[in-house]
């Protein structure tokens, strides 16, 4: 077995279980699921990833949400604050259940009342998104939206070209750029990896192309917004 392959199997299995350890975790924050916080191994899981334990209060989330991305953040403003057409920090989560409504979409509430899950939503000019997760803050605003895609390794390197004109446009220039953008250079091995970002002070997007071996190629994109702190 290769290395890059013995890699790729490594990547996944941690990816398993981060996924399995979050999705204990999010149990563990219902009523019924609480007193699971009491095991050492569990408890010390939801401290390290900064998770309010005891707590599902959008307020709290958010607080976390908001810590987390401090680290991402950069100087400049951005121009605007899209995201999978909703602007960030303005539209609010009846926009959000008004458009799921229109689209017939299979969402439902996550582990914590202030996220929303979708799969497979439709979305036209670019390549179905399988998984959709969209966060809202305690003024029930959209903070959040994190979305991968898997359909079609020359679809995907072609959004992901789209999405960095259109943010580009929108926001504006691009902070961090990793990798070459075609489908030679996405497809050339495992683990290969194109990356844009954008990290500004109120506004931090993402969109990363990995190639997954024989799984594939992924698209994933991550928009974040900030709200201005106030004044010391």
């Amino acid at each position: 077995m290769s290395w890059k392959r013995t890699l790729v199997k490594a990547t996944a299995g941690l990816g398993a279980f981060a996924v399995l350890g979050t999705a204990f975790i999010g149990v563990a924050h219902t009523p019924w699921g609480r007193p699971l916080m009491k095991l050492p191994l569990l408890s010390l899981m939801a401290k390290n990833a900064g998770c309010p334990v005891g707590t599902i209060e959008p307020a709290a989330f958010e607080k976390v949400r908001a810590q987390r991305l401090q680290g991402d953040v950069g100087t400049a403003e951005a121009k605007s604050h899209p995201a999978l057409g909703f602007i960030l920090g303005r539209t609010q989560r009846t926009d959000v259940d008004a458009w799921t409504t229109r689209q017939g979409l299979d969402c439902k509430a996550g582990f914590v009342a202030s996220v929303l899950e979708c799969e497979n939503v439709a979305s036209p000019g670019a390549p179905k998104i399988d998984k959709l997760r969209l966060q809202f803050d305690d003024q029930a605003r959209l903070v959040s939206v994190d979305l991968f895609r898997t359909e079609g390794a020359a679809e995907l390197v072609s959004r992901f070209e789209q999405l960095g004109r259109e943010l580009d446009e929108a926001v504006g220039p691009a902070t961090t750029s990793v990798g070459t953008p075609t489908l030679a250079f996405a497809t050339s091995s495992p683990l290969q990896t194109v990356l844009r970002s954008y990290n500004y002070r109120d506004y931090v997007a993402k969109a990363s192309l990995m190639n997954f071996g024989k799984r594939g190629l992924r698209l994933r994109e991550t928009y974040q917004w900030l709200a201005a702190r106030p004044p010391a």
